[in-house]
């Protein structure tokens, strides 16, 4: 019987369409990876798109048809990697645990950030002066991410202090700022499958930081 309507050619139309959209998807976020690889090894400066379309096996042209230029990449980079550990940070915000408890959970949910996204909290950490120094609609939202990472680990802090599991004669903002530098400072010499395990690293860190902390 004739499709008069045409149903079927619009169905299979669609399927095409979801497929391509979807292929180009994967591509694009081939791309992605491949050019946090790549700025990992030369730095945003040093990286070209001949680079990045070497490193995906394709020529410079055909990599345009799925990024603009280096500078989305980058965004794509950085703003994924910050939604995802905002997210994570919440959910610890959210828990039923003590100030202590969601300290831990936070150093270890952070430390596997750096295995799930590799290299992309590299080339975010190592690009950081360069987004606090941009004016664009972009830069604005990854500060506004980051500082309200920052008010969360105050937060969890703040409340560790009047639930009695964190010490309350230390600052709030020293205690961000050191479990900042101990946890960032991990993009200059992790790597995945090297010598510490993502859970031992956290779990390191973890007791350095609480045993300065925590009541005894």
């Amino acid at each position: 019987m004739p499709d008069a309507s045409g149903i079927a050619r619009r169905r299979t139309a669609a399927q095409l369409n979801a497929t391509r959209e979807s292929q180009y998807r994967q591509r694009r976020a081939e791309i992605i990876q491949v050019a946090a690889e790549v700025f990992r090894e030369k730095g945003f400066d040093g990286a070209t798109m001949n680079d990045i379309a070497k490193g995906v096996g394709s020529d410079r042209a055909s990599v345009y048809y799925y990024v603009k230029n280096k500078e989305e990449c980058l965004e794509e980079i950085v703003r994924d990697v910050l939604r995802a550990n905002l997210a994570g940070a919440q959910r610890v915000l959210l828990q039923e645990a003590n100030g202590a408890e969601k300290i831990a959970a936070l150093v270890e949910d952070m430390i596997s950030s750096y295995d799930r996204n590799f290299p992309h909290m590299y080339v975010f950490l190592e690009d950081f002066p360069r987004l606090t120094r941009q004016r664009g609609r972009w830069a604005q939202d990854i500060m506004a991410m980051t500082r309200r990472f920052e008010a969360i680990v105050s937060e969890i802090l703040v409340s560790g202090q009047a639930d009695g599991s964190l010490r309350e004669d230390l600052p709030v903002r020293l205690s961000a700022l050191a479990l900042f530098g101990m946890v960032n400072w991990t993009y200059c010499w992790y790597q995945p499958g090297g010598r510490y395990d993502p859970a031992l690293i956290a779990r390191a860190f973890s007791a350095i930081l609480l045993d300065g902390v925590a009541h005894r």
